[in-house]
């Protein structure tokens, strides 16, 4: 009997895992489509940073992607420490534009405000995901694991990874 029981309440927490990510479907399941959607516009796009000040702005322009592609992105930052981080900063209730994420205006540019930390960053990572992407305040790494599981590059249209000088 006790067998029984553990063994129902096993398939019925397994029934709920699976039924919990419904949201988590949803994003994902948008955000392949319009990867699906640019998939030869993102082969061919790039990602340029133009400028980053101190305690100030990251700027740079996103090319390769047709100007009816931008509202259905957007950029995303991270900075490596021991990990990776969202920059500038990230409200899991409330991530908003200009501190989670920057959208890309209709000429291709995108700008986002940046802080320095007491901890300097040695990289930064600038990524094109669709908007529908569900971001995440840390990483233990950007590209897949073992190409399957985690990394925002999965769902990343196109990425850059550049060095830091002590800016953030």
């Amino acid at each position: 009997m006790k067998k029984s029981v553990a063994t129902l309440l096993f398939f019925m927490s397994m029934l709920f895992a699976w039924q919990a990510p419904a949201a988590t479907r949803n994003w994902k399941k948008e955000t392949k489509a319009i990867l699906k959607e640019y998939k030869y516009a993102c082969r061919n796009s790039q990602v340029v940073i133009d400028e980053i000040v101190q305690d100030g702005y990251i700027s740079g322009h996103v090319v390769g992607l047709p100007q009816d592609a931008f509202e259905k992105f957007k950029v995303i930052f991270y900075v490596k420490t021991n990990r990776w981080y969202v920059h500038p900063f990230y409200q899991p209730e409330n991530p908003t534009e200009g501190s989670a994420y920057a959208r890309i205006k209709p000429n291709g540019t995108f700008r986002i405000k940046t802080v320095k930390r007491s901890v300097d960053a040695s990289r930064l990572a600038v990524s094109v995901v669709p908007a529908p992407y569900v971001i995440n305040d840390q990483r233990l790494w950007l590209k897949p694991f073992l190409g399957l599981f985690g990394g925002v590059m999965k769902y990343s249209c196109r990425g850059v990874v550049v060095p830091l000088n002590g800016e953030i």
